[in-house]
């Protein structure tokens, strides 16, 4: 066997010598290390597929003592939901060659290496990822519903019900990454329309008043937790906030748990009425949630439409504001509400 040798400044004869390659890490590994020697001067060579083929021995070693995932185990993921290296990158809101690497034997450290194990035997877990990134854009809908129809069998979790397209519309312009517009919460349309349902069983829900229903809900929810309770964006209007883009029409529309009824008045406009269907499940609220809802449901229940707008109207989020401007979470540290 022949290499150039840099000493000899020629192509050489070499031998492989046989050592221990004792610690990596500060793990004591022990793996065989071939280590190429030059016949002539007795100078160690550096053949790139040996030394390869060295630290792949040392690697496994360590991965399989500190319990570190495999490359064949990230593949059989990416496999599991048809899904491309970038895809997986994105989704994990790694740098854009971390997985290409870690498929081609590079370690992750123990952290990483755990963090992956766990978001891939939790399905659910690896969903909210999922999730996430397609909410900050990095991945497409058309990859986000390939992963979420792996997961839920071939089915949307959305496709079993009439409202499917509608969702998917109102997920499209309303659902953005937290911030303070929408109170640090991703939107969350089953715990919305939940939400929407359990509030019209406690009172007469009048479309214009769902607005601030929902509003001091998720002000209120932001003063005490630093966190909204719906994850929606309102912005300034005549009468009081309003959901962004004035999207509680599309909002209204779905009917699972509810049901929106147009009536005619004397006038010949026209009033909006949400009346609850009763199958309102809140087993996704904490208490502490539901006691924030039932405290707003009980301070509005016996007020006028126009008594709940005037209420609004003595917030900051709304005084400070200008017309179509979006209302900052901020606004929600003085809650004139909270001294009703």
């Amino acid at each position: 066997m022949k290499h150039y040798c840099p000493y000899c400044n020629s192509e050489q004869d070499y031998y492989i010598d046989k050592r221990i390659f004792k610690e990596y890490k500060g793990v004591n590994v022990n793996v065989v290390e071939n280590v190429p020697i030059c016949k002539k001067c007795g100078n160690e060579l550096i053949i790139n597929n040996i030394e390869d083929e060295n630290l792949k021995r040392v690697y496994n070693k360590y991965r399989e003592i500190k319990n570190i995932i495999t490359p064949s185990e990230i593949i059989a993921l990416r496999n599991k939901y048809n899904i491309s290296q970038r895809e997986l990158t994105a989704i994990l809101g790694f740098g854009k060659m971390t997985i290409n690497r870690y498929e081609n034997g590079f370690l992750p450290s123990k952290s990483q290496s755990d963090y992956l194990r766990l978001i891939f035997k939790d399905e659910c877990e690896f969903l909210n990822k999922v999730n996430e990134a397609y909410v900050a854009n990095r991945i497409s809908r058309k990859t986000f519903s390939k992963i979420e129809n792996a997961i839920n069998g071939g089915q949307s979790i959305y496709e079993h019900d009439n409202n499917y397209e509608l969702k998917l519309y109102i997920e499209s312009e309303l659902k953005t990454s937290p911030n303070v517009f929408n109170g640090f919460k991703v939107l969350d349309l089953d715990k919305l329309q939940n939400l929407i349902s359990y509030i019209a069983s406690k009172v007469k829900l009048y479309l214009t008043s769902l607005n601030k229903y929902l509003w001091f809900i998720d002000m209120i929810s932001y003063n005490k937790r630093a966190v909204s309770i719906t994850g929606l964006t309102y912005v300034h209007e005549q009468y009081g906030p309003v959901i962004i883009n004035r999207k509680y029409e599309e909002i209204s529309k779905l009917n699972e748990k509810y049901k929106r009824e147009d009536k005619e008045k004397n006038d010949g406009s026209i009033q909006s009425v949400i009346t609850s269907k009763g199958n309102y499940d809140l087993s996704s609220f904490s208490n502490k949630e539901i006691e924030i809802i039932d405290y707003v449901v009980e301070l509005l229940s016996n007020k006028s439409v126009k008594e709940i707008s005037n209420l609004s109207h003595k917030e900051l989020g709304w005084k400070n504001t200008e017309r179509f401007e979006k209302i900052s979470f901020e606004y929600a540290d003085n809650l004139t509400i909270l001294n009703s």
